[in-house]
């Protein structure tokens, strides 16, 4: 099989018989600016180019003119986000739009992120970043250098300002807890957390949830998980006693409906609950929870990422997405 070999203005020169120079004012739009070519010498010129293949090298051109209206996205997680059943579809699907929107390419890279992948990244203009947050030295060097760089879900790196979007968490969880305080007979509440690394979109909900039962009058039980997302027998008796669980995340609902099932006791009635995240599973509707959201916070990444590359002010930039509050079978008896 032959090898591909990108045709170049060299090649379109030589094939209309023409000065370089000519080839190059009319492919790189300057036809008229630096160098004046007749109009039937610039159409034989389009119609080689044409018949030879040629397209323009985007990378080198981004290097002359530092820019080629091109947006790199790519994720900490292994499978890049291609079906909707995955976590970060509609992310990607809120992206992608936007990027179309405002005339952009995308150049997605689907791997765990390298020294080599973040040189890669800056073939393009900016960036947006989904998926979990890891320390990795290549996208500390590209914070550390200001690249125009925008995290979905708020991000710490290193110690320097990081540019990011993230859902408005105090907002819908105010709202939630002031829906469950009706149903704490007792004026406090369990909360749970899964297993896994500490991160600020964690501690952000943990925060907002405290905050919020304090200025309710609630006193909040904290407790977390196991590695299988299960929770202690001393810990769902507490929760029986209490009589109002909050879960962190989605994991943790099938688990512990099970282990209301085998007890006999009923969600809804028995216990009240809410999870602090959106279904976008699709299968934890009788949960109260908060809207998927998820596209527009992609949508918000993109507008964020271009106002950044258009060098234009941030200060009036909202870079909260609004959910809103979904209550459902698991604390229908609230009102």
């Amino acid at each position: 099989m032959k090898d591909f070999k990108r045709v170049t203005l060299q090649d379109v020169a030589r094939e209309a018989k023409v000065s370089y120079a000519s080839v190059s004012a009319v492919l790189n739009g300057k036809d008229g600016k630096s160098i004046r070519v007749a109009q039937a010498t610039k159409e034989k010129i389009l119609d080689c180019a044409k018949q030879l293949g040629y397209v323009p090298n985007m990378a080198a051109r981004k290097l002359k003119n530092g820019s080629n209206s091109l947006i790199a996205v790519f994720t900490y997680e292994q499978i890049f986000p291609v079906e909707s059943e995955n976590e970060y579809y509609r992310f990607f699907v809120g992206i992608q739009e936007t990027a179309e929107k405002y005339g952009y390419d995308i150049l997605i890279l689907n791997n765990r992120p390298t020294e080599d992948n973040a040189s890669r990244v800056v073939m393009a203009d900016g960036a947006v970043m989904i998926g979990v947050n890891r320390d990795d030295k290549g996208v500390q060097r590209l914070v550390k250098a200001s690249y125009p760089l925008v995290f979905v879900g708020r991000r710490e790196v290193c110690d320097a300002p990081t540019h990011w979007v993230t859902f408005d968490y105090q907002q819908v969880i105010a709202a939630m807890v002031g829906h469950l305080q009706m149903l704490c007979r007792t004026r406090s509440l369990v909360y749970v957390e899964a297993y896994e690394q500490d991160r600020e979109p964690r501690r952000d909900k943990r925060r907002f949830l405290l905050e919020a039962a304090e200025e309710a009058g609630l006193q909040v039980i904290s407790m977390q998980a196991d590695q299988h997302c299960r929770v202690g027998k001393e810990d769902v008796a507490q929760i029986l006693s209490t009589g109002v669980v909050v879960f962190d995340r989605l994991c943790l609902l099938d688990p512990f409906e099970r282990q209301l099932e085998a007890a006999g006791i009923k969600l809804g009635i028995d216990v009240r609950g809410s999870v602090l995240e959106d279904d976008w599973m699709g299968g934890h509707s009788h949960w109260t929870r908060w809207s998927n959201q998820r596209l527009e916070l992609g949508c918000l990444a993109v507008e964020y990422l271009s106002l950044l590359l258009q060098k234009q002010p941030l200060d009036d930039f909202n870079r909260l997405s609004p959910l809103h509050l979904v209550i459902a079978e698991s604390s229908a008896f609230a009102e």
